[in-house]
Formats: C-alpha cells, sequence, structure tokens
C-alpha cells in the first residue's frame, strides 16, 4: 500500500492575498472581499496602502490632540482601543486581549 504524505504545506513567502479565480489579487477582511488588481507587485503595494484602513475601519477619529493636550488616561485609552482593533482583525487572539488591564 502507497503511504501518503499528509503533511500540510505552508506558505513560505507568507504573501497576504489570494489569488482569485477571476485573475485578481483579493483579500478577506471582516467578511467582506477586496480585490487589489491582477499584477502581483502592484496589488501588494496597494494591498499594504490600504491594509490599516481597512482593517481598522471602525476605529474612532475624534481623537485629535494638539501639542501637550494628550493625557496619560486619554493614550492609555487609545492603546486599548488600539489593541481592541488588532482583535477585531484577527491579528490579536482574544485571550491576549483579555489580558490587558481595564480602563
Amino acid at each position: 500500500m502507497a503511504k501518503t504524505n499528509s503533511k500540510r504545506k505552508t506558505r513560505s513567502d507568507k504573501f497576504p492575498l489570494t489569488l482569485h479565480p477571476t485573475g485578481q489579487y483579493c483579500k478577506k477582511i471582516k467578511g467582506k472581499l477586496y480585490y487589489f488588481g491582477s499584477n502581483k507587485q502592484q496589488a501588494l503595494q496597494k494591498y499594504l496602502r490600504y491594509a490599516s484602513d481597512l482593517h481598522y475601519a471602525e476605529r474612532d477619529s475624534s481623537h485629535a490632540f494638539s501639542e501637550g493636550e494628550i493625557t496619560l488616561k486619554s493614550l492609555c485609552n487609545l492603546y486599548l482601543e488600539h489593541q481592541l482593533c488588532r482583535m477585531q482583525g484577527g491579528d490579536l487572539t482574544a485571550s491576549y486581549y483579555a489580558l490587558l488591564p481595564e480602563n
């Protein structure tokens, strides 16, 4: 009987985009599919340009601080909000986020 190699293949280049059957490179972000073009390098550049906006679109942009206006509490809250967005985007696990201190 033939022995099968059931070892899972890994992506060696860690390319973040997937080639869609339409010939375009795409990425699923928060359940929605985004297309970045058919040229691999240009698609990667376009993805990298828009990645933070797409992954963290729910971020509140009302945190406009002038010089010297930010407090330690508001800085900590911004950090926690950033980590929450990272967890929602899949960059952090929920168990890691649970270890962060509360407000």
